[in-house]
């Protein structure tokens, strides 16, 4: 394959990604909105908080909070440059995988199967859709792709450090990184070149070392605020809730169009865990197989996400294109001449197979009955509306009581008590796990804020509303149902109450 032919190959590549890019691009959740709020504040001088005063890291993206607060003080409107951003981070890794590939299976120019890996991370939903979902997630991975990259070329000449640089920012990015950067130590240190490693760990730590003092003295504590909202619970809940949301995550790995159940979950895990093992039977590999492990570790730990279309693994994909396209690779490198032909149809049919799962299930991901596109107009008419309607009603001064702090907490601009947890250490440090917390009414009712928004059905918000101090002094104004549109019918109500 040519220089021209492979140029040619990735840009009609990255035409069909933008084209995939644009369909799913419907909405942005309501956590974007969390980290506009925090960026506009640190833009116009009110510090790293979510209310004005409080010192809460309500955050999992430190440094993506940053990068969006430079974006505020240009006077740009955040809700329509992130997901630009967050959609250049997603083509820019796509179009860095064939040479990355190329490298780690020890090839100086990308042939059919690196473009295939590119291929097969193009046309994954999950990592199209978060490429313009607007949260750190694609930003992440791009640093992950670049430091691995970096990894790979200075294991083949036996020194350099840039990829430290590049796992350092990714430290700032996501608390899980400083596991996938021990990933990567570990793999160095097989090498058996100690001072060197030393080195590489010493210039990871000099990016997180001081982002740790920074936390511990600006925010009160040595983590976020949102590991205790959301992981914060018993290892055993964490453990069991993110092995469900993994095999969810394993069934993508399959041609299972969209479908999940043990088997597609059992056959998607089983491809992993041959390409790990793949991978970690191979030096150039090793560091790919090392992060997909630790992204798994992590997430168990962590027990998951609720947002759709399997964020936390998001990053992970790269990686295991990567080793699909070397896996491959050396099934044709090993066929004899008679069999390659039959090798190389095989691995296209399959590949083929493989990307008409990828978007069909994106497709239906997008189009269902609870898809992007029903869910795009419930947040408009029950969040959005909902924080328009209060801002109109609202004085000076007015707080807002409220589980889904993002769209309503950015339009409105009031103070918020997030009963999730997230922006509120009271909640967050109490006892359950996200969105489940047992703390009691008397910790919200005792702040008197004007305004409560209250969801039907979830524990928190119904011991609120059971309550006769709310039942006293609080009066319903307004109803919405987020999901008034879904196929079949399904309900999320929103009550907005206002003190008497």
């Amino acid at each position: 394959m040519t220089a021209r032919t492979r140029r040619s190959l990735l840009t009609a590549l990255l035409a069909a990604f933008g084209v995939w890019v644009a369909v799913l691009a419907v909405y942005q959740v309501d956590d974007a909105y969390i980290t506009y709020r925090y960026a506009e504040n640190i833009a116009h001088g009110i510090g790293f908080v979510f209310n004005a005063g409080e010192r809460v890291e309500g955050v999992s993206c430190f440094l993506w909070t940053l990068v969006l607060s430079l974006v505020a003080a240009m006077g740009l409107p955040l809700p329509v440059v992130t997901p630009i951003l967050t959609g250049i981070a997603g083509a820019v890794t796509v179009a860095l995988l064939p040479s990355v590939s190329a490298s780690a299976r020890g090839r100086e120019a990308a042939d059919a199967f690196d473009l295939g890996a590119a291929a097969l991370l193009a046309a994954s939903p999950a990592f199209a859709y978060w490429s313009v979902g607007a949260l750190e997630t694609v930003p992440y991975t791009l640093l992950l792709v670049l430091a691995f990259r970096g990894h790979v070329r200075e294991s083949a000449r036996g020194s350099g450090a840039r990829s430290a640089v590049w796992m350092g920012l990714a430290t700032l990015m996501r608390p899980e990184a400083p596991l996938l950067a021990a990933a990567l130590g570990v793999d160095r240190a097989r090498k058996g070149a100690f001072r060197p490693v030393v080195a590489w760990c010493g210039l990871v730590a000099a990016f997180y070392a001081p982002f740790l003092v920074f936390r511990r003295l600006y925010f009160g504590d040595w983590l976020p605020n949102t590991y205790y909202a959301k992981a914060g619970g018993d290892l055993l809940g964490n453990v069991e809730a993110g092995g469900a949301y993994t095999a969810r995550f394993f069934s993508s790995l399959c041609p299972s169009f969209g479908e999940h159940d043990a088997v597609t979950a059992a056959v998607g895990g089983a491809v992993l865990a041959a390409l790990v093992v793949f991978g970690l039977r191979r030096p150039a590999l090793r560091g790919a197989a090392l992060i997909v492990v630790a992204l798994l570790v992590a997430v168990l730990l962590e027990g998951g996400d609720w947002m759709i279309l399997h964020r936390f693994f998001v990053p992970a994909l790269p990686f295991v294109a990567v080793l699909v396209a070397a896996a491959v690779g050396a099934i044709a490198d090993r066929a004899t001449r008679k069999n390659a032909r039959t090798v190389s149809e095989i691995a296209l049919a399959l590949g083929v197979a493989m990307i008409a799962s990828l978007l069909t299930y994106g497709l239906s991901q997008r189009n269902g009955g609870s898809g992007l596109v029903v869910n795009a107009a419930g947040y408009s008419h029950a969040h959005r509306d909902i924080a328009l309607f209060i801002k109109g009603r609202a004085h000076p001064g007015d707080a807002i009581a409220v589980m889904d702090v993002g769209i309503i907490g950015y339009l409105s601009g009031l103070e918020i008590l997030d009963i999730s947890g997230l922006t509120t250490p009271e909640i967050a440090h109490a006892p359950g796990r996200f969105m489940d917390k047992e703390f009691p009414p008397s910790l919200v009712l005792a702040k008197a804020p004007r305004f409560m928004v209250l969801v039907q059905g979830f524990p928190a918000d119904t011991r609120i509303s059971d309550d006769p101090e709310f039942r006293a002094h609080y009066r319903l104004l307004l109803q919405r149902n987020q999901r008034f549109n879904w196929k079949p019918p399904s309900e999320y109500w929103l009550g907005v109450f206002e003190r008497m």
